[in-house]
């Protein structure tokens, strides 16, 4: 099976179109150096490695993407080749130089992020902030330069608000994209742990989980639908029960101030 282009058909093609139109050149290893304001995605040391054998063996088959900088050539893309390059012992890479601004460097580092690495939902959600944030994109505007449903753009960020531990289980692999998303609509730290809990013993799946959400929360909608019935039958007026994060309000309407008086004569008659 195929994997899913994360870029859809959009950015991935701003790479392409420049490692198969611009001509490489050995570049000396020991003048490269990392552009420290590139956004850091994890890389696992043991991929890196293994990258690191693949080099050693049949050499770097893909050129690194540079821009010249103080005297140096500073990585715009390619810092995992870079590093595996490195512990190849290689003396010289491939390499395009490519004349960008900072923002374009950016731009370039955050779609080689998206197109090259494995990355958990979590870490496709903080390149797509980076995006939204550094180049002030709208959600529309991105989804279509990527190539992606807006929606999918929202359910990614809407994972950054989870709590750090939920995100770091999928960071691990534990919880995916999907169980995530589900936990965004439960606004209980209590709640989530909850059923993350049953996730991680019992392996249930998404729509599992989707529709135990889903139970729970028509449980405690109808407890609420009682508990306004019976205030509309005592009070004869009209009740609404808001409630969000395990607080609420209860609104009483009335409609004239002999209305309130005769609302609080029935309190003060329960109260007797």
């Amino acid at each position: 099976m195929l994997k899913k282009d994360p870029l859809g058909r959009g950015l991935s093609a701003i790479l392409q179109d420049v490692e198969e139109r611009g001509s490489s050149r050995l570049i000396p290893i020991e003048q490269i150096i990392p552009n420290p304001e590139q956004p850091r995605i994890a890389m696992r040391e043991e991929t890196i490695l293994e990258l690191a054998t693949s080099i050693q063996e049949k050499g770097l088959l893909q050129p690194i993407l540079l821009r010249r900088k103080d005297g140096k050539y500073e990585i715009i893309a390619g810092e995992r080749r870079y590093r595996a390059s490195l512990k190849a012992g290689l003396k010289e890479v491939p390499a395009i130089i490519k004349d960008v601004d900072d923002k374009e460097a950016l731009e370039l580092a955050l779609t080689e992020n998206l197109q090259r690495e494995d990355l958990n939902p979590v870490e496709v959600a903080m390149v797509y902030e980076k995006f939204l944030k550094e180049f002030d994109y709208t959600q529309e505007d991105l989804a279509k330069k990527i190539g992606i449903d807006r929606s999918s753009i929202s359910n990614f960020i809407r994972l950054l608000k989870l709590p750090e531990w939920i995100k770091d289980l999928m960071r691990n692999g534990k919880l995916t994209q999907g169980h995530g998303r589900v936990l965004t609509s439960l606004k209980s730290e209590r709640e989530q742990k909850r059923f993350v809990d049953r996730v991680l013993k019992e392996g249930i799946s998404v729509r599992e989980l989707e529709r135990e959400v889903k139970k729970k929360k028509a449980q405690r909608n109808s407890s609420f639908t009682f508990v306004e019935e019976t205030l509309r039958d005592v009070l004869k007026t009209k009740v609404n029960i808001t409630y969000r994060k395990n607080k609420g309000k209860i609104i009483i309407e009335f409609y004239s101030k002999d209305d309130l008086e005769r609302i609080m004569s029935i309190f003060s008659e329960k109260d007797e």
